[in-house]
């Protein structure tokens, strides 16, 4: 799930990050089984690159101070774009 998050699925990123944290516990294997289901209802959807596009980069980020009220922590995302097609790094 951490390489399709990474990768070639930005769209369960948030998801996929958030339940690897908490893997511990039954409830959360039950989220990870909801994304297995989501992925299998949209194979269809992907990453895709055209081949005579323009090759430029674009980045976007994002903080939440204090977003995680159970940790008291701070998140951060971002995301890059190229060649329209968004992509984010591990």
């Amino acid at each position: 799930l951490m390489y399709l998050a990474h990768y070639t699925r930005p769209d369960i990123a948030f998801a996929v990050d958030l339940l690897a944290r908490y893997s511990s516990m039954k409830s959360h294997w039950v989220g990870v089984k909801n994304i297995y289901i989501y992925l299998q209802g949209t194979k269809d959807l992907g990453l895709f690159y055209q081949k005579n596009q323009e090759r430029t980069m674009v980045g976007y980020c994002n903080d939440g101070h204090l977003s995680d009220p159970h940790d008291v922590r701070s998140q951060t995302g971002f995301v890059f774009l190229h060649g329209g097609t968004a992509f984010s790094l591990p």
